[in-house]
């Protein structure tokens, strides 16, 4: 708006001026023809001067003639930004009045807001309050569920371990049964024995030389070596210490 007020004012002092060059033009043409009518009544003693004259009057009518059209241009150009800034005054006071409005919302909003949060606070108190008690039976249930967890597998450990009793019971009862083979495995067969020094498996495969193994006198674990199946190595790796 500053802008637009400032053009208005060098539009308002440019026209006055040139109304004001006009003024002085007419009245120097004025005074330069009533010189020239005097100075034709004594031609033929200033004739000389008369031409000169006679060319300033016709250089000032060009001046005004310019004056003129610079005027007319002036004038419009006033007319035009006038009405522009008279737009920018209307588009003003409608952006004045939608501010008052939005001011009164954002008050509002505020009194709407205060109220919300006086709300809130109650609804956290309520909240914590929950809390406090789902805590409390997350807690009751996580120390339940605990020691239900703990009988499942000590009673699941237990079982393998029956079942583990009871195929090595049956893998003996086999050995003594066939009288024909006195290996506990066949050719082939794939077993385990522990190393308890270093608390790995030794994976082998049952053949001759197993069978020599298992036979010769001068093995100290002979004849208390120890074998296992595949399902016996695999039930036996869930008892690790690391896996409890």
């Amino acid at each position: 708006m500053t802008s637009v007020q400032e053009n208005k004012n060098e539009l308002e002092a440019a026209v006055r001026y040139c109304e004001s060059a006009i003024s002085r033009a007419n009245a120097t043409i004025e005074s330069m023809e009533f010189r020239q009518q005097a100075a034709k009544k004594s031609w033929h003693e200033q004739t000389g001067r008369e031409s000169a004259l006679g060319y300033a009057v016709n250089d000032l009518k060009l001046k005004n003639e310019s004056l003129t059209k610079k005027l007319a241009f002036m004038t419009d150009e006033y007319d035009r930004m006038k009405g522009y800034a008279d737009r920018l005054l209307d588009e003003q006071g409608t952006m004045e009045s939608e501010l008052e409005e939005r001011i009164s919302e954002v008050a509002d909003l505020k009194v709407q807001l205060v109220e919300e949060r006086d709300r809130s606070m109650g609804y956290t108190n309520e909240i914590a309050t929950l809390n406090d008690q789902l805590a409390e039976l997350s807690k009751a249930y996580k120390d339940s569920t605990h020691e239900e967890v703990t009988m499942k597998k000590a009673w699941r450990e237990q079982r393998e371990l029956v079942a583990l009793r009871d195929d090595q019971i049956a893998m003996l009862e086999r050995r003594l049964a066939k009288k024909d083979n006195p290996y506990p495995f066949n050719e082939g067969d794939i077993y385990y024995v522990f190393n308890q020094l270093d608390g790995t498996w030794i994976e082998s495969v049952w053949d001759d030389e197993s069978e020599r193994i298992h036979d010769s006198p001068s093995i100290p674990s002979h004849p208390h070596r120890v074998y296992f199946t595949v399902d016996q190595k695999n039930l036996l790796d869930k008892f690790k210490p690391e896996d409890d």
